[in-house]
């Protein structure tokens, strides 16, 4: 008796281990396939290769536009789509005849645009150089006042000569005030 309740035992834990990993499978299926349908509803299934100017207007990053030829459009969407994964749109003028398109990208992908026009055989763009700050002042600037400090913080003079201080002045007053009351006040005699 002892063995066949070892038995069931085992094969009631084994049915719970099997029940378990197929709920989880479940789970995970259900929650995959909602996923798929939510990107299906927003038509943001494309991730790389040419997408349309409304799926470029959802990303949160700035556009990047890129000039390049006409004749180089097709080796551009074959290095975009399988080497690089850039996801780009091609904008060019109906009366255009310059021979150049627009290529607008996101941000995100701008290191990349970079590789494909350097591979195509463009210049890459120089970074803009920023201005170079300016070194803090060794002198003090012509408006600056001692008491009322630079407008960062203020600066307080604890004592200046013009004004007595208040503990000062309150002792004084106080001692006045004793010396009145022991002229004024007259002792009564009986």
């Amino acid at each position: 008796m002892n063995e066949a309740s070892e038995a069931a035992d085992l094969v009631l834990k084994e049915g719970v281990r099997a029940a378990e990993g197929a709920v989880s499978l479940a789970a995970s299926g259900m929650k995959n396939t909602a996923a798929l349908i939510m990107a299906l509803s927003r038509e943001d299934y494309k991730v790389i290769g040419q997408a349309s100017a409304k799926r470029l207007a959802r990303e949160q990053s700035p556009s990047v536009v890129v000039r390049i030829k006409t004749e180089d459009i097709p080796m551009f969407q074959r290095m975009a789509k399988k080497e690089y994964g850039v996801l780009y749109f091609i904008a060019k003028r109906k009366d255009d005849t310059s021979g150049y398109v627009n290529i607008i990208s996101s941000e995100a992908y701008a290191a990349k645009l970079n590789c494909i026009m350097e591979a195509l055989g463009y210049p890459v763009p120089e970074k803009k150089q920023e201005a170079p700050k300016k070194a803090a002042a060794r002198t003090l600037p012509e408006k600056f006042s001692k008491e009322r400090g630079n407008g960062s913080k203020a600066t307080v003079n604890k004592k200046t000569p013009d004004k007595p201080s208040v503990r000062g002045r309150l002792a004084a007053l106080q001692a006045a005030t004793e010396a009145v009351k022991e002229q004024v006040t007259p002792e009564r005699t009986r």
